[in-house]
């Protein structure tokens, strides 16, 4: 039940940070699929966020145009584009995580190191489950 409340959370503070940053969900999901690799191509992220290249086309326009998404030619192919997180876009996140990442800190003090890298080992498997079974779910359709 603790990954469950965790998961809803986790869900709510989405909501929260998206409300805070005057995007919409799947906007948001963009801007943290894009941070989260680097740099991404239109077609990858559109199979990502389970969307049309047409519909990400029209997000990323909006983000661009907000100053939170850039595009740029990949380094290897000119033909292709990158997308990549606007540094406007990471401190105006950067802003509203920190007294978060600030509590997690002190929460994770209060633990002795073998128990931090117990929790780190679960965490980073219960990762790998997670990602498995959504890439799973991502191919099957």
């Amino acid at each position: 039940m603790a990954t469950r409340h965790l998961d809803v959370a986790l869900s709510s503070l989405h909501v929260a940070l998206a409300r805070r940053l005057g995007v919409s969900q799947p906007e948001l999901a963009a801007i943290t699929h894009v941070s989260a690799a680097g740099e991404l191509g239109p077609t990858e992220l559109a199979r990502r966020l389970d969307v049309t290249t047409g519909a990400i086309t029209a997000l990323v326009d909006r983000l661009a145009e907000r100053g939170h998404l850039a595009r740029g030619p990949h380094p290897a192919d000119r033909r292709r584009l990158e997308i990549h997180v606007t540094d406007h876009a990471r401190d105006e996140v950067l802003q509203h995580i920190l007294p978060l990442t600030a509590d997690i800190r002190a929460l994770a003090d209060t633990f002795s190191d073998g128990e931090r890298a117990a929790i780190g080992r679960f965490l980073d498997e219960l990762t790998a489950i997670v990602r498995r079974h959504a890439d799973e779910d991502v191919l099957r359709s």
